[in-house]
């Protein structure tokens, strides 16, 4: 007997509703992220998801605002989610791209922002979001990321963040924020499909009520060309994903998020394209039997698109381990 997908919403532990669909911004800039976002609130999308280092922020609050001024939508209809990038982790930098982040989206308060990984970099004058030295590499800086993150408490008690949460974190760099916390982490982002399945990470977080989100959960395929390496399949080709496809007349790319919305993640697929907007929101009816929920979590293959490469020598960065 299969499992009706109707999660809809997550509820996050201190009782605030994600919805379990939210629109991708990576790599959405100027007029076109413009373009995708609107489209995507007149077809039903309540949830976007954004970072201060996408450089969209601006444009995603114009056209909030703009929709918002019209009365097609509340500001209590949105749920907006924003990362706090790796050059702004000391607690005074924390609070101003917090308010930075809040002057673009043109909102008084952000409902989700996540520290977007843990690997800190040092601020230069340019605020550049990959600082290099004369050398050309990378400014790497070790950082305990337990005062970023009393810094994010402090924007909870006042009002101006709603829930804080984490992405790109290993089962220990996540311990070390629960160790230090007085506000439990309420979300996890992280690279998750049917090819890296992340399974310790989501017995880790289900064990501790901190609710996931999926990034690339469709194997990412518009990534940019530095994230792209010979030894990664390409996830939507999958022949059993595309089997189950047809048997349930759905799209590879539906079968794939309403599994893993049945699993219990939000997902946040990125698409331009007004027909895929649709489909993706077209999820919550879709029965999968036990048999193909099995043939699915065969796929784990611990195959990662995302591999921040660059990062290499970071003592943060652990690419050994699941994050």
């Amino acid at each position: 007997m299969g499992v009706h997908i109707c999660n809809r919403f997550l509820k996050l532990h201190n009782g605030y509703l994600l919805p379990s669909v939210g629109l991708g911004t990576y790599q959405l800039l100027g007029e076109s992220v413009c373009e995708v976002v609107d489209k995507a609130i007149s077809l039903g999308y309540r949830h976007i998801d954004t970072a201060h280092s996408y450089n969209n922020e601006s444009e995603i609050g114009d056209v909030l605002k703009s929709r918002i001024e019209s009365g097609s939508i509340t500001r209590t209809d949105l749920f907006l989610t924003t990362k706090v990038p790796d050059i702004l982790h000391e607690p005074s930098d924390v609070l101003e791209g917090v308010e930075e982040s809040r002057a673009k989206l043109k909102t008084k308060y952000l409902d989700l922002v996540l520290i977007h990984h843990p690997w800190t970099m040092r601020k230069n004058g340019q605020r550049d979001l990959k600082p290099m030295d004369s050398k050309g590499e990378l400014q790497f800086v070790k950082f305990n990321l337990q005062k970023t993150w009393r810094s994010l408490e402090n924007c909870v008690k006042d009002g101006t963040v709603r829930s804080i949460g984490l992405s790109n974190f290993t089962i220990g760099q996540i311990q070390n924020i629960l160790d230090g916390c007085t506000i439990m982490p309420a979300n996890l982002q992280l690279e998750c499909h049917a090819y890296l399945q992340q399974k310790s990470l989501h017995e880790f977080c289900k064990a501790r009520d901190i609710t996931l989100t999926a990034y690339s959960p469709l194997g990412a395929p518009g990534r940019p060309e530095h994230h792209r390496f010979t030894d990664q399949p390409v996830l939507l080709d999958d022949p059993i994903v595309d089997s189950i496809s047809q048997a349930h007349r759905k799209t590879k790319a539906q079968i794939l998020l309403g599994w893993l919305v049945q699993k219990g993640f939000c997902v946040v697929p990125k698409t331009k394209s007004e027909k895929r907007l649709t489909e993706n929101l077209e999820i919550f009816n879709t029965n999968l039997s036990n048999s193909e929920l099995v043939k699915l979590q065969a796929l784990d293959r611990g195959i990662r698109y995302f591999k921040f490469k660059y990062m290499t020598g970071h003592p943060e960065f652990k690419p050994a381990e699941d994050f």
